[in-house]
């Protein structure tokens, strides 16, 4: 039986593939999508990721790579993501890179506040049911399910390494999940393994606001213009600095400084999401691509409860 797990982000695709019994392959790829003609014309010797080219709606688009290379085009960065053409693409590239021709189970997540949405799981479970005509021969999807997606993290902190403390933590106190991802910050609290809906939210307060605050502390200390998609690729690549008029600027203070400004507003928002919970919160889950940046001030904020950073806070979700 073939399960995919998929993370259509606003930043990465993840897609978890592999049997029901045994543990899947994590694949991970920028989320730039954008018609082909959009797609810079490749000069020189540097090595580039090449595009999966997929078919939407009978004209061809590059699909899987860095945004900053398309030219003239906007990516979708509101609620309605999963409805645009450039969702559709993605998700055809993944079916393409999970080299399978038929998916029993594919379960991908929502941002929380859409995810309570009747309308917008059934959209989403309709839009991925069924078969899917790709260049590399159709794909048949059985069945689809939609959640919250910081309950992927739940799920992948349940398959990991864990001691009796930790267990005893999550079966029997409460587990909150952090998910700070490009669009949104979602957060879900998991009590005695029942997910509490009600104190489950979203902020928009995420990578994408604190891309643009970093980005603006590099243009007023170092001049020029910055852009966050810069930033975005550089901490995919896992790159330490930004060159910046010739001069490498190290962005890790930068991005601390930004994360202390944006967080304080996506944490207070999570603050008031729990204020009718009379539960304590014994263990912290922090994942997503802002992950690490987040953490520390989830720490302060929920002094006792074990802090953990997801084994692989970009695939966790996935």
């Amino acid at each position: 039986m073939t399960v995919i797990g998929l993370d259509v982000g606003y930043s990465n695709l993840k897609i978890a593939v592999g049997e029901a019994a045994g543990s899947p392959r994590l694949l991970v790829r920028p989320a730039g999508a954008a018609p082909l003609d959009r797609l810079g014309e490749r000069i020189g010797t540097a090595r580039q990721q090449e595009a999966v080219v997929v078919d939407v709606d009978g004209q061809p688009w590059a699909a899987a790579i860095e945004p900053a290379r398309l030219e003239g085009w906007q990516r979708s960065l509101h609620a309605d993501y999963a409805a645009t053409p450039a969702y559709r693409a993605l998700v055809k590239a993944a079916l393409v890179l999970a080299g399978r021709p038929r998916v029993e189970r594919l379960v991908t997540g929502l941002p929380v506040d859409q995810a309570r949405d009747p309308r917008r799981r059934e959209a989403l479970r309709d839009a991925l049911l069924g078969r899917h005509v790709t260049e590399r021969g159709t794909v048949e999807v059985g069945e689809v399910r939609v959640v919250p997606q910081p309950v992927g993290a739940f799920v992948d902190l349940l398959w990991s390494d864990l001691d009796g403390e930790t267990l005893a933590r999550i079966e029997e106190g409460t587990v909150l999940v952090l998910d700070a991802g490009y669009y949104s910050f979602d957060w879900a609290l998991v009590v005695a393994g029942e997910l509490r809906r009600g104190a489950s939210g979203t902020s928009l307060e995420a990578m994408s606001v604190l891309l643009e605050r970093a980005a603006g502390h590099i243009a007023k200390q170092h001049g020029g213009r910055p852009q966050p998609l810069a930033l975005e690729a550089a901490l995919r690549q896992g790159r330490e600095s930004l060159l910046v008029l010739g001069e490498r600027v190290p962005l890790q203070p930068l991005l601390e400084r930004a994360a202390r400004e944006v967080g304080g507003a996506a944490l207070e928002a999570l603050r008031q999401s729990l204020r009718r919970e009379v539960t304590n919160v014994d263990l912290v889950v922090v994942t997503g691509g802002g992950g690490e940046f987040y953490g520390g001030q989830a720490a302060e904020l929920f002094p006792g409860a074990e802090v953990r950073l997801a084994r692989d806070p970009v695939g966790a979700n996935a």
